[in-house]
């Protein structure tokens, strides 16, 4: 107890030395970077958690900010437009709205609808409410009837929901000239005037605007809101917000690179203040490699979970929604289980035979090559060499040789190998086509590629064993099987671990040559795990479902290389 009192002592006067060597300057820097560190991490939070996590106070701002990007990506413009603190209660009821050019009119009359109209667009004349199945503009029913300063009276009008200046929540027109549109429009709040704007759809920029007054504060007739529309073109009327979408976008696209950037400000800043500049030497230099793992590691796994738990769809740049354990219920007790278990069992049969062919094949040709002459370096340099060939361009060229329609031409029917087996006699199946040797198909350019790696593996550990063990051995009559059993193969038991460790976990995630070769098929048969998570992702569009499938298929691969590991820490001896 004694010494740990002054064990503690000596660490405390030591950190009260060390602050005595940092200077004002640095320790002034450190509380500067805390608080840039601190403002970068709320931001970061925020927009992690408008974006990514929808906290359901910000849902509603990330539901404005998804549909001005979708309305951006399908006008072919940047997001533009303000956030509406309302929300969808906010934005205006359009009575009536017409345009004159020199050539041409266009009207637009909310008692041409149905109450509650539900198509896509609301049609006038030369004018639109445009609309999709998740956007629609609604027709509404006044409290009382709304009398327009040019004697019309309505009981009903066209409500465009507030969502910054999105075009299918608008009033659209395309004209042939200069002119001037009129709109008699009020807010849909009861106490709040709402801006409305007209934009150009060729570029999203605001063209002319003007104020709809609060419903309530309409006394005697409503007058006209007139916009002045300076050349031919498409245009579209919309509400618009207190607070620009634009910088709210990019902060939710770029929230985890600000969060990361203010925990590594305030963790810098910190140790500015009680570390000397020069260990601050060391810890900078250790950085930039942490941060790259910490973003392009460990933050995919996380964010790989959260979608897991949507309902993500690639195509889409609407609200995803989170959908709890929907994902992983479609995936063991509905119709992807079927599909689960099969990819399972074929990534389970690849694997196996590649581990077979890497570990036997390259120690095979290991003791094949295990001689030193010039001749059989040559050779031992063309069974390598395969192994640095890009797997695309081996698979096209094992398309040819293995017979695929998709590189045999119109009057070839066999492959390469198919034809010289023809010379002997042999008639050989259509490896790529038929589903009981797809399989086998791929696994011959497994085969090609892996063996010659494996044997310089075990080659380079065969040259490290001593030769007084096979010397010893001899003399004592053991004949060149049993060296190899007793000596060879014990001593080679750390160098089989790492290929055995290795290949599993390169097998497992085996995809390049299966998606070039037979793309899953034919039918399923070689439909193996990644190559089942890219066609939900890409080929199905189901995001969510290609997460949850990775997640399990991560926990798999985890369980198995560290039991693995496990078993091989008590059966494998690194002793020489």
């Amino acid at each position: 107890m004694k010494d740990r009192t002054l064990d503690k002592a000596f660490e405390a006067r030591q950190r009260e030395l060390e602050r005595k060597h940092i200077s004002p300057l640095q320790r002034n820097t450190g509380a500067v970077l805390i608080i840039l560190g601190i403002l970068c991490f709320i931001v970061g939070a925020f927009g992690y958690m408008v974006g990514d996590l929808q906290v359901g106070v910000f849902r509603d701002f990330a539901s404005q900010v998804f549909i001005a990007r979708e309305a951006a990506q399908s006008a072919g413009t940047k997001v533009s437009g303000a956030l509406d603190m309302n929300g969808e209660d906010s934005g205006v009821h359009v009575f009536y709205a017409s345009y004159e050019t020199a050539g041409e009119t266009g009207v637009v009359n909310a008692m041409d609808f149905a109450i509650e109209e539900t198509k896509k667009s609301l049609k006038g004349e030369n004018i639109q409410f445009p609309g999709t199945k998740d956007y629609m503009n609604v027709v509404v029913a006044e409290e009382s009837p709304v009398k327009l300063d040019n004697g019309m009276e309505f009981t009903q009008a066209v409500k465009l929901k507030g969502a910054g200046n999105s075009k299918y929540r608008s009033m659209k027109m395309t004209t042939d000239g200069a002119g001037t549109l009129t709109v008699y429009a009020v807010s849909s709040l009861e106490k709040t005037d709402r801006k409305l704007v007209l934009y150009s759809a060729k570029d999203g920029s605001e063209v002319a605007s003007a104020m709809a007054p609060a419903s309530g504060e309409v006394n005697g007739a409503l007058a006209p809101l007139t916009f002045a529309i300076p050349t031919s073109g498409t245009f579209y009327l919309s509400s618009k917000g207190d607070i620009p979408l634009a910088p709210l976008s990019a902060v939710m696209n770029y929230a985890i690179i600000i969060l990361l950037v203010g925990v590594v400000l305030v963790f810098n800043g910190v140790m500015l203040r009680i570390q000397r500049w020069e260990r601050m030497k060391d810890l900078f230099c250790v950085e930039p490699a942490l941060l790259f793992f910490l973003l392009f590691v460990y933050y995919p796994v996380i964010d790989l979970v959260r979608i897991s738990f949507t309902n993500m769809g690639i195509l889409t740049t609407s609200l995803q929604e989170f959908v709890g354990l929907d994902n992983y219920n479609w995936l063991f007790n509905q119709s992807g289980a079927r599909y689960f278990w099969e990819s399972l069992r074929i990534t389970a049969t690849y694997t196996f035979w590649e581990v077979v062919i890497t570990l036997v094949g390259g120690m095979l040709l290991a003791l094949l090559f295990n001689r030193m002459s010039k001749s059989f370096n040559i050779m031992r340099a063309f069974v390598f060499m395969p192994k640095y060939i890009a797997v695309s361009t081996s698979a096209v060229v094992f398309m040819w040789i293995l017979y695929s329609p998709a590189a045999a031409g119109a009057n070839q029917s066999e492959g390469i190998l198919n034809y010289f087996l023809s010379l002997f006699g042999i008639k050989g199946p259509h490896w790529l086509i038929d589903a009981n040797t797809a399989l086998a198909g791929v696994l011959i350019l497994t085969a090609w590629r892996v063996v010659g790696y494996a044997m310089m593996i075990y080659l380079s550990a065969m040259q490290g064993i001593p030769a007084d063990y096979y010397e010893a051995a001899r003399i004592d009559g053991a004949d060149g099987v049993q060296q190899f059993r007793f000596i060879t193969i014990p001593l080679l038991a750390p160098t089989t671990l790492f290929l055995f460790v290795t290949t599993f976990i390169a097998s497992m995630k085996v995809f390049q040559s299966v998606d070039v070769m037979t793309g899953g098929g034919p039918g399923t048969a070689t439909n193996v795990m990644v190559q089942w998570i890219y066609n939900l992702t890409f080929s199905d569009f189901r995001t969510a479902r290609g997460a949850a499938v990775s997640v399990v298929f991560f926990l798999i691969l985890l369980v198995c290389t560290g039991a693995t590991m496990k078993y091989s820490n008590r059966n494998v001896n690194y002793d020489s």
